[in-house]
């Protein structure tokens, strides 16, 4: 969390060591250690919002004996051999929930986990070493799928990027945390949060709503349902014509004409992968609404 944003919110709270928290404070983990405010300068309402952003006290929280917990959440010492990822974990359980079973398959199909730990009851963090033999994001997202079947879960999970930079690790990954709370949020039935989509929806969705121009030209681009959705496959085809044509069930000449149409009507290129990445944007930002 931005400390100075914390600042500007609560003027009377200060940085400090954790030596100095008592149960007369709240303590906020920040990217410069943690930020004290006093509960006699809160009122009810601002005590019960801060509540559920400090953690647990050190000593009823047994995610601190992980090494990696103390890193990322209290800007712990660390020194990176090799670049690591986060993947981050929210589940929905389902009666009984196997949690030790659940933990030992993880541990058998990653090789390369440096630390696991659950932040709370159903959110998890896996710390994961680059090797040769990490999973592609896709592959991830269809490990935790079947494991969601055989132990009658539901998992939203956040594939973070590789890093490899000591000092700011802690902020990025802080930053990676914010994006994934706030896409879960936006998309509560999505299951997989890739890094790349979800900083793109993260950072431009919102400014692009709040653009007229680009509301008046989904309008214009984008009223038939067909076009939107050659358009879909074309972009997750890598503009591959005969690839979306087969996904979609039609002759490769209808696409091409429905393209030709399209392309007339609006003078965009197609081919053009700026042109069909801004065609993407408009329809994955206004297609939900």
């Amino acid at each position: 969390m931005d400390s100075k944003k914390l600042n500007s919110l609560f003027p009377t709270g200060h940085l400090a060591d954790e030596k100095d928290a008592t149960d007369d404070y709240f303590a906020i983990p920040t990217d410069q250690g943690l930020f004290l405010i006093a509960k006699k300068d809160l009122s009810s309402k601002e005590q019960a919002l801060l509540a559920l952003f400090a953690p647990q006290k050190a000593k009823d929280n047994p995610a601190r004996n992980h090494p990696w917990y103390r890193i990322l959440f209290e800007n712990g010492p660390v020194e990176l051999t090799t670049p690591v990822r986060i993947i981050q974990i929210r589940l929905r359980t389902h009666g009984v929930f196997m949690q030790k079973e659940w933990e030992s398959e993880i541990n058998d199909m990653f090789l390369q986990l440096a630390d696991t730990f659950f932040i709370s009851p159903n959110d998890m963090i896996l710390i994961e070493e680059k090797a040769d033999t990490n999973y592609p994001v896709e592959e991830i997202f269809g490990l935790f799928q079947a494991l969601d079947s055989d132990f009658d879960l539901y998992t939203q999970v956040f594939v973070g990027a590789f890093h490899h930079e000591t000092n700011s690790l802690a902020a990025n990954f802080q930053e990676e945390q914010r994006i994934f709370h706030s896409e879960r949020n936006a998309n509560t039935r999505t299951k997989a949060f890739s890094f790349t989509r979800s900083a793109i929806s993260y950072f431009i969705n919102d400014a692009v709503k709040a653009n007229p121009l680009m509301n008046s030209l989904y309008r214009e681009w984008f009223s038939d349902p067909e076009m939107v959705a050659i358009l879909t496959a074309l972009w997750q085809n890598q503009g591959n014509v005969s690839s979306a044509a087969k996904e979609l069930f039609l002759h490769r000449n209808t696409v091409l004409y429905r393209i030709d149409k399209f392309q007339d009507a609006t003078r965009l290129d197609l081919k053009n992968m700026d042109d069909l990445f801004f065609c993407h944007l408009l329809i994955d930002v206004f297609s939900e609404q």
